[in-house]
């Protein structure tokens, strides 16, 4: 059984003497015919960074970051627990919201070019002081 979800977007920024809205809004329609989602929902994020746990879900696709806190941002990137580093991708303001599709390849690197290999890399996300409960919202494709 075939199901799609609808992503509806837009862009509105309104400061002083700038007035930009999008010309149009974009709208698409994705696969979610496994129907898994949200998850993995609200975790906490701390300061030497947090896994997200995707498990639940075959191929996680869409997925949305909301930062709950009132004070703190957060950000996101790839960690490899090999070398130990996290490559920065992203921040997300106190209160704020961000939409974004995960590749299928999650967790994998390219190799000499054009081979896929697992290898355990992970989206983490960290908090610039102290805890931060972070709401993790990705759907299944």
């Amino acid at each position: 059984m075939s199901r799609e979800g609808t992503v509806n977007q837009s862009l509105s920024i309104i400061k002083d003497n700038l007035d930009y809205r999008s010309k149009q809004g974009n709208s698409f329609n994705f696969d979610v015919s496994i129907g898994k989602g949200p998850s993995p929902g609200a975790i906490t994020v701390t300061g030497a960074g947090t896994d997200v746990d995707f498990s639940e879900l075959t191929t996680p696709a869409v997925c949305r970051i909301t930062n709950l806190d009132d004070t703190d941002f957060v950000e996101y990137g790839i960690y490899d627990s090999v070398t130990g580093e996290l490559y920065l991708l992203g921040e997300v303001l106190p209160g704020e919201t961000w939409p974004f599709r995960l590749s299928r390849n999650l967790g994998s690197s390219i190799s000499s070019g054009t081979a896929i290999v697992d290898t355990g890399h992970t989206l983490r996300i960290v908090s610039n002081n102290g805890p931060v409960n972070v709401l993790v919202e990705a759907f299944d494709a």
